[in-house]
């Protein structure tokens, strides 16, 4: 897989075109465009991503349409009523894009929108819960993790995600005192601003993954809660 080129100059170029022409007409004239420039290269380089995810972990079992997010927006419930997004995204875990349980590696391309993210960024209840406890049970081992030299290298600014004010349990209140990451709701990671160039030039499926490796110690400290 060296040297493949899914995302090109063209797939800006069309994103650019709709961000100033966000309505069904215009779009409707140019899918023919759309699918040749945005849709068939990004889903080949998210089934590429998917098959290099099987190696690491075979039961990962998804396909595209699970782990990529609709170009489409809803927007019955928002004041925005653009009907399509400026990006591209797919999310590739055990769950896909609906993931609350396993790590994940979520990637999202447009014009000012080229990020990768590790981590699991939405917990369901009963997983949160499972963190918190084995958090609690061993705080130094996470917070090893947190500082481990392989996710900040790929991930400088370290761990994310909003927090509660309160926990639901008392000694996990008293040791958020000493461990502010036990209020956390959301554990991810995000590399931010990479280059266009980089992601047109790169091998891009082993260029993504080679995030999601990097979180391998919070990966596997995750599947094993």
């Amino acid at each position: 897989m060296n040297n493949l080129r899914q995302i090109t100059p063209q797939f800006y170029e069309f994103i650019k075109d709709i961000a100033a022409n966000n309505n069904r007409e215009w779009f409707n004239e140019r899918k023919k465009r759309f699918e040749t420039d945005v849709f068939m290269p990004f889903k080949e380089l998210t089934e590429q991503v998917i098959s290099l995810m099987q190696q690491i972990d075979p039961e990962i079992q998804i396909d595209y349409k699970q782990a990529a997010f609709r170009f489409y927006r809803d927007t019955r419930f928002s004041k925005d009523k653009s009907p399509y997004k400026l990006w591209m995204g797919a999310a590739v875990s055990r769950e896909g894009r609906k993931n609350t349980r396993y790590p994940e590696i979520y990637f999202q391309f447009g014009p000012g929108e080229n990020f990768i993210a590790g981590g699991l960024y939405r917990p369901d209840k009963e997983t949160l819960y499972r963190i918190r406890e084995k958090i609690a049970k061993n705080p130094e081992e996470f917070e090893a993790i947190l500082y481990d030299k392989d996710i900040l290298k790929q991930f400088p600014d370290g761990f994310k995600g909003e927090r509660n004010k309160r926990l639901p349990v008392k000694h996990w209140q008293e040791l958020s005192k000493t461990y502010p990451f036990l209020l956390n709701k959301q554990f991810y990671t995000i590399m931010h601003y990479i280059p266009q160039e980089i992601l047109e030039k790169a091998d891009l499926p082993a260029f993504i993954v080679q995030h999601y490796k990097a979180m391998q110690k919070f990966n596997d400290w995750l599947l094993a809660i």
